[in-house]
């Protein structure tokens, strides 16, 4: 979260040895300023060098560098590689004026529940490579959503929403929105002249998905933009299967770019955690309703979260390239009605995907012969991936969407209209080998045999 900072607190800052740096999006996403600061643990002037100090543009570095790397400030100063774990939910300062001035500019060092370094860390972090002014990370992808949600909503309005959204997302709009006086009109955002169709004179917001969960549809991010801006529409974006490795909204027209950091940020199925990044008027906004909801994050799962993001571009590089020959190899095979992923040449959604993409991502779902029972049969006899619900981590997972989310006990009769099967299954593709991973899906597709 970026702050703006009074003469006693940019002293305080110097004092405590926190580091200015900055940060810039992947490759073809915009260029923005970022400030990065986080404690650096007494970090001190090196004897060893010359006191003048040249500090780095960010933007001269690539993905993998800005992703692994906590500095790139170019000074020489001690100071720990991997930023700390702030571990304290409350923090003493010097006076009872300086505690006043700290809370009133939602400074990181006062309360855990309005920022803690460790977080700031990596809400810049996420921020950077986004290319979004600020960033705010959350206790789950859903709290990031619904923190979003609700503070750019309020009864009376109406909300155009893409009809095949995270199936809680739908719920929060359907169940829980729609009752506080919000009205969402669902449609299928792949096509924008729906999306403009629906729009109507109390519309504050347009929510879109891309790729979408679970059938990897495409969404025109440029061309929802166009439709957004001119009216002053905000356009939020749920980004997650894509990561800002492979694709950054903001550079395309996005408001705000949302992720369930859980999965391909995290990227090792143990943490929960949601991320947000836009305009920083924005995403103050954001974080005063964080702080009223407490959807804030633990800064252990904060620091892990960093962890995870060092190796970003390099894991959903190999996931990408295992789930495009797992995809072909699916496409061919008896048993198999569909298979749903972008960069084969067969996807109605290859052209956009390979336009606003950097690759398809590691996920991919089918549709198997025989309904329910068959898709059951198929996972059940599988003896290397886990049937266990979550992506973007390093170990495969296998599921079925229809068993859990997207069914019409949660979604209604909207469901239907997804094109979304009972047959349907999802594959979150880790970092095993490939063979290993073709093996086991032979063995399930056995079990489709007669």
């Amino acid at each position: 979260m970026l702050v703006e900072e009074t003469a006693d607190d940019s002293e305080r800052r110097a004092r405590s040895g926190r580091a200015a740096d900055a940060r810039s999006p992947p490759s073809g996403g915009t260029r923005v300023r970022v400030r990065l600061s986080h404690p650096v643990c007494c970090a001190r002037q090196s004897t060893d060098v010359p006191r003048r100090q040249a500090v780095r543009d960010a933007r001269e570095f690539g993905f993998h560098t800005r992703a692994a790397q906590s500095h790139l400030d170019g000074k020489k100063v001690d100071r720990p590689l991997s930023v700390p774990i702030v571990q304290s939910t409350t923090h003493q300062v010097a006076s009872s004026r300086e505690m006043g001035t700290l809370f009133r500019n939602r400074a990181d060092i006062i309360y855990t529940r309005f920022g803690n370094p460790t977080n700031t860390a990596a809400e810049e972090k996420i921020a950077a490579l986004e290319g979004a002014e600020a960033g705010l990370i959350f206790g789950s992808g859903m709290g990031a959503i619904v923190t979003a949600l609700l503070t750019v909503l309020k009864g009376g309005d109406h909300v155009v929403a893409q009809r095949d959204i995270f199936a809680q997302t739908f719920t929060f709009l359907d169940r829980v929105a729609r009752p506080l006086g919000v009205e969402t009109t669902f449609v299928d955002a792949t096509r924008p002249d729906e999306v403009r169709g629906a729009l109507r004179p109390n519309t504050k917001l347009i929510y879109i998905e891309s790729p979408s969960n679970p059938l990897l549809k495409i969404v025109d991010i440029a061309a929802i933009a166009d439709l957004a801006r001119p009216r002053g529409l905000p356009l939020f974006i749920d980004s997650t299967f894509a990561s800002p490795y492979l694709q950054n909204p903001i550079s395309l027209g996005a408001t705000l770019v949302l992720h369930s950091a859980t999965k391909f940020l995290g990227g090792h199925s143990d943490i929960q955690c949601g991320a947000a990044a836009g305009p920083r008027d924005l995403v103050r906004r954001i974080y005063e309703m964080r702080a009223v909801l407490g959807t804030i994050q633990d800064p252990h799962n904060a620091w892990l979260l960093l962890r995870g993001m060092k190796t970003l571009g390099v894991r959903v590089q190999r996931q990408c390239e295992t789930a495009l020959r797992l995809a072909q190899f699916l496409q061919g095979q008896p048993g198999v009605r569909a298979v749903h992923y972008p960069w084969l040449e067969t996807s109605p959604y290859h052209a956009l995907a390979r336009r606003q993409m950097r690759a398809a991502g590691g996920v991919l779902s089918f549709d198997v012969q025989g309904g329910l029972p068959a898709a059951r049969a198929f996972l059940d006899a599988l003896e290397l991936i886990p049937i266990a619900t979550s992506l973007g981590g390093v170990e495969t997972l296998i599921e079925i969407p229809a068993e859990l989310d997207f069914n019409e006990d949660e979604m209604g009769a909207e469901v239907a209209k997804t094109g979304l099967t009972p047959a349907l299954i999802r594959l979150s593709v880790g970092l095993e080998d490939v063979d290993d991973l073709l093996g086991d899906l032979k063995r399930g597709l056995a079990a489709l045999s007669p």
